[in-house]
């Protein structure tokens, strides 16, 4: 094998067209056809590449819902001396993804992918003892390609293998270190695993989780610096449900009917024959030192295992959804003859917590990387008949091509609905948490803090980039000439303007943000980029106020600073999921950003944030391919100990302190 200088030697080049079987396919993009998949044509098709022969189909094919979704398995605690304790062992294993692959090495928790489902309690703490029992190297096969490939323009992630790609030096021979993370757990630094506190194997991690917080869906995975986007995509991801009273007399479904549905994607590499081999392998496009797509794979898990199908009977259901992959954001819909069910997915909870009321999702549910929904789907009206939940791309409508050449297959599972009949149980109340309550800016504390982080395309040293940002005074902005090199102007709807300077932007940067606990802040992040990016604060809950659609064009990329102010064009509309309690939210559009006659757009999010828990933590981008390089650490203070004066800072003053 050679290293990233050399291509890889693999089989034959695959045409595109002999991955695709079903009708209304098109030749680039995805499409929402109820009839389009990807697996091997009945004939293969398109040239073959020099040195062998086509693949054959039977090697290729994956059949589509073959296989019943699986229910990741389910730990309680036990309780021990006023504790719920318990242990989770990080092991290497061989799991099932599909009956018509063979089994996928992995490094899982307690050998299965996702990982068990843990469910704990609010007012219950708990302790768990994470133990590394991880053997051998990564088993992930890591390479990156630096044009498009293939006789049609679709980037080479679209296509299984490794062909005409290059290997990732320095990847092969990782060793299996471990950092555990309890995404969501509002937790003090020290148990929120630190991502440079690595665990050795035969080592464990011990973390303490106070569980007082709402009824809600968390997922826990690997956070180990640098390493986070192979070693979460090599299997180490699983869900963590708590629970409380209030939410278990709402009589929501349960049981069979509640069901957590943990989404991922998946490429394999292939054989000298063409077979698909079950080894995995991370592909991206690079040009130079420059990451131009974000990992995307052609293969859709849901609980581990690839276009599943689900039984269910007439009625209402509750899912669980957690997007788990490295960097995909899915926009669910679900289908009947290919046709979209209105309203049919409403959603009752966001990442922290019960809505006050069923809020039913108009048009698709925009889930991007970390974020998680919980969601109803009444399946009455269904009794016989089949549906599809589908990711659309774009807003495209059902049976309608899209160019987006990041998202080939669409296809995410089936619902197989029984012909039983109906039952009226378990349909969502009117009133879901009765102590929830949208904020408004009219709820800011007088003096609230205001925080600026700013989202930028690749600069000089080809990554993509994150801005802390602070204000600068009337006098501060005297005598500045535009563009300036890290200077962002931004008017708002009224037309006041802002003047904002970077302070911070690499990791190692030494000005540390630190907030006070229990202190709200108002965080604005500024998207100048060309790519939705989730952003995901650790130690804090928030809630979104705004989402604004700005115009970007006066932003000078090779300056790096605006030429004419940031303007606002116009109020956006918050999805369904982004209405509650939140420690991830998408900064971009769902779509694809295009420059039209009112310039480039970007977008304006803005957040109340509030830290209830002390120690130190990080914010970042939460596409695992973008992590390493758009993250930051935070410091979360007491309020006596947290400066003022200082970088970023917000409290009160605490005598020779310099985080």
């Amino acid at each position: 094998m050679e290293t990233a200088s050399g291509d890889i030697p693999d089989s034959p080049r695959i045409h595109r067209r002999a991955l695709l079987r079903g009708g209304a396919v098109a030749s680039l993009g995805a499409l929402v056809s109820a009839s389009a998949v990807f697996a091997a044509s009945d004939t293969a098709s398109g040239a073959s590449a020099p040195g062998g022969p086509e693949p054959s189909a039977p090697a290729l094919r994956l059949e589509k819902f073959t296989d019943a979704l699986r229910r990741p398995p389910l730990l309680r605690p036990e309780r021990r001396g006023g504790y719920d304790e318990l242990t989770v062992r990080m092991r290497t294993a061989n799991v099932t993804v599909h009956s018509q692959l063979p089994p996928v090495r992995m490094w899982t928790y307690e050998g299965a992918f996702p990982g068990p489902t843990i469910e704990a309690v609010r007012g219950r703490p708990l302790r768990v003892a994470w133990e590394n029992r991880l053997s051998g190297t990564l088993p992930v096969r890591a390479v990156d390609f630096g044009q498009a490939g293939g006789p049609s323009p679709d980037p080479l992630s679209n296509y299984p293998g490794t062909q005409g790609c290059r290997e990732v030096a320095g990847v092969a021979g990782l060793q299996p270190w471990a950092a555990v993370h309890l995404h969501g757990m509002l937790t003090g630094g020290g148990n929120d695993g630190w991502m440079e506190n690595l665990l050795a194997p035969g080592d464990v991690q011990l973390s303490a989780y106070p569980n007082e917080q709402p009824a809600t869906t968390l997922w826990y995975h690997d956070h180990t610096h640098h390493v986070s986007r192979f070693s979460v995509y090599a299997g180490l991801a699983g869900a963590f449900v708590l629970r409380d009273p209030d939410e278990r007399d709402l009589d929501l479904p349960s049981g069979a009917r509640e069901m957590p549905l943990v989404l991922a994607d998946r490429n394999f590499a292939l054989d000298a024959s063409g077979a698909l081999t079950g080894s995995l392998v991370h592909k991206v496009e690079m040009v130079g030192t420059r990451l131009m797509r974000v990992h995307a794979a052609p293969y859709t898990l849901v609980n581990g295992v690839i276009w599943p199908y689900l039984k269910v009977d007439p009625g209402w259901y509750r899912f669980r959804v957690v997007n788990a992959a490295n960097s995909r954001l899915y926009r669910l819909m679900l289908l009947a003859d290919g046709v979209p069910v209105p309203g049919a997915l409403k959603v009752i909870g966001t990442d922290h917590g019960l809505l006050d009321a069923p809020v039913p999702v108009e048009g698709a549910l925009n889930l991007s990387a970390g974020e998680r929904a919980d969601v109803m789907v009444d399946f009455g009206a269904f009794a016989g008949r089949t549906l599809k939940l589908v990711n659309t791309a774009d807003g495209v409508t059902p049976g309608a091509s899209s160019v987006r050449d990041d998202l080939l297959e669409p296809d995410v599972m089936q619902f197989r609905v029984t012909d039983r009949a109906r039952s009226a149980r378990h349909a969502p109340p009117r009133t879901l948490s009765p102590g929830f309550r949208r904020l408004t800016p009219a709820d800011l504390p007088a003096g609230a803090p205001v925080r600026w982080v700013v989202l930028v395309g690749p600069g000089t040293a080809d990554v993509p980039e994150l801005w802390e940002m602070e204000e600068l005074t009337g006098d501060e902005t005297a005598g500045l000439t535009f563009p300036a090199a890290g200077i962002v102007q931004v008017a708002d709807a009224d037309g006041a303007l802002t003047t904002l300077r970077r302070t911070a932007m690499d990791y190692d940067d030494g000005r540390t943000l630190t907030a006070a606990q229990h202190r709200t802040e108002v965080w604005k992040y500024l998207n100048l980029a060309a790519s939705p990016h989730p952003m995901h604060i650790h130690l804090a809950h928030f809630q979104v106020l705004s989402r604004d659609h700005v115009d970007i064009t006066g932003f000078d990329r090779v300056v790096r600073g605006t030429a004419r102010p940031v303007t606002f064009r116009s109020a956006g509309v918050l999805e369904a999921h982004e209405r509650g309690g939140k420690d991830t939210v998408r900064v971009g559009t769902a779509g694809r950003i295009t420059p039209g006659p009112n310039g480039t757009p970007g977008e304006l999010v803005t957040a109340v944030v509030h830290f209830p828990v002390v120690g130190r933590g990080v914010h970042h981008c939460h596409m695992l391919e973008h992590e390493q390089h758009m993250v930051r650490p935070l410091v979360v203070a007491p309020a006596g100990h947290a400066q003022t004066g200082g970088h970023g800072t917000s409290g009160q003053e605490h005598a020779g302190s310099h985080h």
